[in-house]
């Protein structure tokens, strides 16, 4: 979407949430409920009604099925302020501001789609069963960050993939080869760290291969980026292609634990 339409959707959206102020509707109701999330944003892009239901738990504390969601949604559809969005082959409707283009309603839930498949393999059973013993807060806090906020998902997948390679050369007792001995209680590097991970063998196998070490470059930058550099903001769009690189090292080490 080009800045210039951006711009108009969120002048005419700002337009579309002055009108639901004004909708009369019954304090306390799911449509009063739903007019609170509108003007909060939630549809300033496309949000599934399995979504939908989770944010109305979290924020009001009122259980609902997602077989409802439609039925109360019609009266902001027939107000003109909320199109319903079905992409191909798929069976669930995605509700956003009448004012979105459609066509940039199906780009954004793409995006979304993807971010959903990373973020079941990244929180595959088998993985976080391996992790969850040592990794218990980050996995926590990167299951509330994953595809909402850049900065903080960039910042944790490096945290734990450093703190999965100290672990690691620890438990097999080579931990004194990433030890900085410039630092008292320091470690090296994590770049000089990998490296070490990709030469160092356990019964004839790296403890990362090399063409995986070589591609988890790109998500170290990020997490630095992400820690150290205050005039840049990390997007999910660019985490998202690192990602299959990062989950492979994560389960290489992981399988040492």
């Amino acid at each position: 979407m080009s800045n210039n339409v951006r711009g108009s959707v969120i002048a005419v959206g700002e337009g579309s949430k002055e009108t639901a102020a004004r909708m009369d509707l019954d304090a306390g109701s799911i449509h009063e409920i739903i007019r609170k999330l509108l003007l909060d944003g939630l549809f300033d892009g496309p949000i599934s009604s399995a979504r939908i239901v989770d944010r109305i738990r979290e924020k009001f504390g009122r259980k609902l099925s997602t077989t409802y969601i439609q039925t109360y949604m019609r009266k902001f559809m027939r107000a003109g302020l909320i199109q319903a969005v079905r992409p191909e082959n798929s069976q669930a409707n995605y509700y956003v501001l009448a004012t979105v283009p459609r066509q940039d309603a199906l780009s954004m839930i793409g995006k979304q789609k993807r971010v959903l498949e990373v973020e079941q393999k990244l929180f595959s059973d088998a993985l976080v069963k391996k992790l969850e013993k040592n990794f218990n807060v980050e996995l926590a806090e990167l299951h509330d960050n994953f595809g909402r906020h850049g900065n903080a998902t960039a910042f944790l997948l490096r945290k734990i993939l450093e703190k999965l390679l100290i672990i690691v050369f620890g438990k097999l007792g080579k931990d004194g080869q990433i030890v900085d001995n410039g630092r008292p209680g320091g470690w090296k590097g994590l770049q000089e760290v990998i490296e070490i991970a990709a030469k160092e063998k356990v019964d004839g196998l790296p403890l990362l291969l090399p063409k995986t070490a070589n591609a988890i470059k790109g998500i170290k930058f990020l997490g630095d980026s992400a820690a150290h550099n205050p005039l840049v903001s990390v997007d999910m769009t660019t985490i998202i292609p690192q990602m299959p690189f990062l989950i492979t090292a994560y389960a290489e080490l992981a399988q040492r634990l």
